[in-house]
């Protein structure tokens, strides 16, 4: 089964540049972006960009091909998007995505930004139903960007995408006791569980979690590679987007592929 997981930042061109990134983000998040690494607290407290402002940049800037690209040359089984703005590009995903021969999409939308909802996209080839998520999220940057579920009809296996809290630890623990939660009602069901997206930490503070801890799950890319951000050098990237597995699968192949976003995608093939 071959899984992709991919920020997209926004479906913006030229994320993976330093200069590019930070102008891009100014437009969607407004000048609290420019202190948020050293005090995420203000992220509630700057000036907000108004939601005409952010959709008028928002449609000027889209540039969906290069994710429409990557989705055709790697074919996968099951993706996950983050960063998708869900009233602007719901039915260009969908169309292409239905082309691309995916039978059941499910969105986990964010609580924030109406209009460009920073949200998560979930599909799969395979026929399913969608998971009803309500992921706990805080209405503005880094809050958290969604959660979407699907339950394969075909066989017993139930797939979670998700965009994770950043820097702010409460509604990490908070969102994971979530997934747990999620997780333990699937399997209450029989099926086993996939949990990919945009954790925003490292394999080994999500593991650490005791909720997440429990569920025995496993990473699908052994080696952890760094994903973000792009504009970096590789030492100086992070491992922030992961895919979780059943602890008794096994990894075919991992590989991390640069598609111009600020992360890089992590593509794995597992049984």
């Amino acid at each position: 089964m071959k899984i992709l997981t991919a920020n997209i930042a926004y479906g913006f061109a030229g994320m993976d540049s330093v200069v590019s990134s930070i102008w891009h983000q100014l437009h969607i998040h407004g000048p609290g972006v420019l202190t948020y690494e050293v005090f995420p607290g203000l992220r509630g407290l700057s000036p907000e960009v108004s939601e005409s402002t952010r959709v008028a940049y928002a449609k000027k800037n889209q540039h969906l091909e290069p994710v429409f690209d990557l989705i055709k040359r790697i074919a996968p089984d099951a993706l996950i998007l983050n960063e998708a703005l869900y009233e602007l590009y719901k039915e260009d995903f969908e169309r292409e995505l239905r082309t691309n021969g995916f039978q059941t999409i499910a969105w986990g939308i964010s609580t924030h930004y109406p209009g460009t909802s920073i949200s998560t996209l979930l599909a799969t080839k395979e026929a399913g139903d969608a998971i009803s998520c309500t992921l706990p999220q805080r209405p503005s940057m880094g809050g958290g960007a969604g959660m979407a579920g699907i339950r394969l009809r075909g066989k017993s296996l139930s797939i979670f995408g998700m965009h994770l809290t950043y820097r702010n630890p409460p509604m990490f623990t908070k969102q994971l006791a979530y997934v747990a939660q999620m997780t333990k009602a699937e399997r209450a069901r029989g099926n086993e569980v996939i949990l990919a997206g945009d954790f925003n930490e490292s394999e080994a503070v999500v593991c650490s979690n005791s909720d997440f801890k429990a569920l025995d799950l496993i990473s699908a890319d052994p080696q952890e590679k760094p994903t973000c951000p792009t504009f970096l050098p590789n030492w100086m990237q992070k491992p922030l987007d992961h895919i979780f597995m059943p602890a008794d699968w096994k990894t075919n192949h991992a590989e991390t592929i640069s598609f111009g976003s600020d992360h890089l995608a992590l593509l794995v093939d597992v049984v």
